[in-house]
């Protein structure tokens, strides 16, 4: 195989990583997510210092599981050495309130006196979209590349995977809720893990753009492999991992009840009269650290009720465990690991693969209003071209940039017109469609779903072929924007319902903010380009996973 090998076909050198980021003084910033909160036995960071991409290089630790973004900024980033030219960040779980969303939707902590679970998650979504939610995140990586620009360093936020398989109904009428009486017994339904795995993946969104307008404003004109704040996003590597898959590996009458399990954890369970010891405040602070307010909650529910099971529904699942559980194990810290670590191997572009591409979309495929009416697709072709064969395949545009962009049309019409640009036998396809449903107001709530229906009908004729999915621009028109957002988190679990399906479909992050739209829809000619560069990007990464092969004969 050519191209730069990684993970799936052999870990990076020393080499490969030194050319990217010669590391002098690295640090582990952030909350309980940087901070050993899940078994308790090796996070991401102390294993990335075992790896011999690393070279054997130990991190600063400054993490704390209770600190918020601002936190981190005023608390963490003044202690950083004066050499470090290399930082992780994991931050924001305690800003939205997780635990306290936990508390209403899974653990029932105080029965009728925990928190309603829609309105935690609407409040969630609020604050995210919220000007002094981005202040606070341009705020600390401002004051992290403060000491990172004189060193020519790179920043690595980390982004969260999602917690559930939403296929599967053996959860349906499992729960983890520590109170049940009075019929308030919480279940992990299909609607439930859908609700959480949309607020993981609306987290990522959020972390993604606000990076993106961080980025845009330090580099403005640069290519988005050098910019000075990488998003990292380990979701996908987390496939057939998560709770409520059943059958997959690490399987065990365990794995619905802990994240990620391999059989690992600590054994000690915290009992009772642990809590009976405490005395809480009058409130607990949904918004503060993980192990503290789950500790204030569980001696609230000890004041309150006798009730108070130590043990899950079915599980035997002890209160260690409920406090650890939304946290990955060493083996999740593993996977967390190796994206990180490739990332920071990541090379320039493909090499030496035979590439037949066929763009599928509407007008931004299409190249609609930029300035040679080919948008991203030449700088996508002229790149590629320099180490690779490559060819376009599609009914529209002209030879060597021909497509299957249709102005206006929305996803099912795409789906309808796509069969002939298919029987080309496409060995890559870049998506980016539904931006015409939404605007359209048409049936936006199934639009993720039609989008998940056109993936099938693509791999249905063209199975050899990796489809990658674009998190589709967002829109500035009045009204918009949340649609945009909400439809780009459904979407990353239509992806990832598809790659544990075996089939080869890759989420591809969009380096665009509203600042980059010149009609509140479609890029300028800049945005394009980086929309190429992102292509470029997911393409090298499918190669990573050893997806890639050669184009069937036609």
């Amino acid at each position: 195989m050519a191209g730069i090998t990684r993970f799936a076909v052999g870990a990076p050198t020393s080499a490969q990583c030194a050319a990217n980021i010669p590391i002098k003084n690295w640090a582990a910033l952030g909350d309980s997510y940087s901070n050993i909160v899940g078994d308790g036995l090796q996070d991401y960071e102390a294993l990335m210092a075992n790896d011999q991409c690393l070279q054997g290089k130990a991190p600063q630790y400054l993490a704390n599981p209770d600190a918020t973004i601002p936190q981190i900024a005023s608390q963490q980033v003044p202690k950083l050495k004066s050499n470090t030219n290399f930082v992780t960040i994991s931050a924001g779980a305690n800003d939205i309130g997780l635990v306290g969303i936990l508390d209403a939707c899974v653990y029932n902590w105080i029965g009728s006196a925990s928190l309603s679970c829609p309105q935690t998650l609407s409040d969630a979504a609020s604050l995210m979209s919220s000007a002094a939610f981005g202040t606070s995140w341009n705020n600390l990586l401002t004051q992290v590349r403060s000491v990172l620009a004189s060193n020519a360093g790179k920043a690595y936020v980390i982004g969260n995977a999602a917690f559930f398989d939403e296929t599967t109904p053996q959860c349906n009428t499992v729960s983890l809720a520590a109170y049940g009486g009075g019929g308030q017994q919480k279940y992990l339904t299909t609607a439930l893990r859908k609700s959480l795995n949309e607020l993981i993946h609306r987290y990522n969104w959020w972390q993604h753009y606000l990076i993106t307008k961080y980025n845009r404003a330090q580099v403005p004109g640069g290519n988005i492999l050098q910019y000075p704040v990488q998003f990292i996003d380990p979701d996908d590597r987390f496939n057939a991992r998560r709770f409520c898959r059943i059958g997959s590996a690490g399987t065990g009458s365990g794995e619905i009840y802990t994240w990620f399990s391999d059989g690992e954890g600590l054994k000690t369970p915290l009992t009772r009269s642990s809590y009976e010891k405490l005395t809480p405040p009058a409130t607990c602070n949904p918004k503060g650290g993980w192990n503290e307010y789950v500790q204030c909650r569980m001696a609230k529910a000890i004041q309150k009720t006798s009730y108070l099971s130590l043990t899950a529904s079915g599980a035997g699942t002890s209160l260690n465990n409920w406090e650890r559980a939304f946290h990955p194990k060493t083996s999740g810290e593993d996977l967390i690991r190796d994206e990180i670590v490739d990332r920071i191997a990541e090379g320039p572009a493909l090499s030496g693969f035979n590439l037949r591409i066929l763009p599928l979309g509407a007008s931004i495929t299409a190249g609609f209003a930029s300035s040679d009416g080919n948008g991203f697709r030449k700088v996508l072709y002229d790149t590629l071209k320099k180490t690779n064969t490559v060819s376009f395949v599609g009914t529209q545009g002209k030879a060597p940039l021909l497509h299957e962009g249709h102005p206006g049309w929305i996803i099912s019409d795409v789906s309808n017109v796509a069969g002939p640009a298919l029987r080309s036998r496409p060995n890559v396809i870049v998506v980016h469609v539904g931006t015409n449903d939404l605007l359209t107001n048409n049936a936006i709530d199934q639009a993720p779903d039609r989008l998940g229906a056109l993936i099938d009908h693509v791999l249905t004729i063209a199975p050899d072929a990796v489809v990658l999915i674009a998190q589709i621009l967002p829109s500035s028109r009045a009204g918009q924007f949340d649609n945009f957002v909400t439809f780009n988190a459904r979407v990353a679990s239509i992806i990832n319902q598809r790659q544990v399906m075996g089939k080869k479909v890759l989420k591809v992050w969009m380096p665009i903010t509203t600042d980059d739209l010149q009609d509140g829809v479609h890029p300028t000619d800049a945005g394009y380009n980086r929309m190429a560069q992102a292509w470029i990007k997911g393409l090298q990464r499918a190669a990573d996973k050893g997806w890639i092969s050669a184009p069937v004969k036609v």
